[in-house]
């Protein structure tokens, strides 16, 4: 029997999760997007109006749902008003320790790899090739971005973005809601809410 998969957010983000679905064997029975007439043009489903519409007339339980959300912030907003059971969603080529945790609505794209002893939040992204090494902590709605490395003992904090192809040194802690730029090398802690780009990566504004 098929497993059955909700799907929060029709755009390119949740084009790439629904084929990660589909090809592990699952079902995307329903797909939900605030602003369904402006949905993925490969979008297949039909698409519906989301919670914020009426939070009271969204179909809370049933099958459960993966936030296909990519900004970070929306997602743990959308997290916040919804009241559901939550599926994950891992590439078949996605290579992950037996001793890594990963939390509930968490997705693993092609290709990344999930060291020992790594724990991962609630509705993270792991996105296509990105590497996690060992003893990595990843708080909840972060997204490590495609290519980008985390070396081992790395802290990623809450609701923080780290860009595609950026290298994280081993033992630096990341604050949360923080933006590391495409490419950036962090050498050093960061401090909360910071935005870091560069080589070596330097913080260049922090958000209010």
């Amino acid at each position: 029997m098929k497993n059955k998969v909700r799907i929060y957010g029709a755009g390119g983000h949740s084009q790439v999760i629904k084929e990660v679905l589909e090809n592990n064997n699952c079902i995307v029975t329903d797909t939900f997007d605030d602003k369904p007439e402006s949905v993925h043009h490969a979008s297949k489903n039909n698409v519906v109006g989301g919670a914020r519409k009426d939070l009271n007339a969204f179909p809370h339980e049933g099958d459960p749902v993966i936030i296909a959300v990519g900004i970070n912030a929306e997602r743990a907003e959308i997290a916040g008003f919804l009241n559901c059971t939550y599926e994950k969603a891992i590439h078949q080529s996605a290579i992950i320790s037996s001793t890594s945790t990963i939390g509930e609505g968490t997705v693993v794209f092609a290709g990344a790899i999930i060291q020992p002893n790594t724990s991962i939040g609630k509705h993270v992204i792991i996105n296509t090739g990105a590497s996690v090494d060992h003893d990595n902590i990843i708080g909840d709605y972060a997204h490590i971005s495609p290519k980008a490395a985390l070396c081992g003992h790395v802290e990623v904090g809450e609701g923080s973005h780290v860009g595609v192809g950026a290298v994280v040194i081993p033992k630096v802690k990341i604050g949360k809601w923080c933006t590391i730029g495409a490419g950036t090398i962090v050498l050093k802690d960061v401090p909360d809410y910071s935005t870091v780009v560069g080589n070596p990566g330097k913080v260049i504004k922090t958000k209010k």
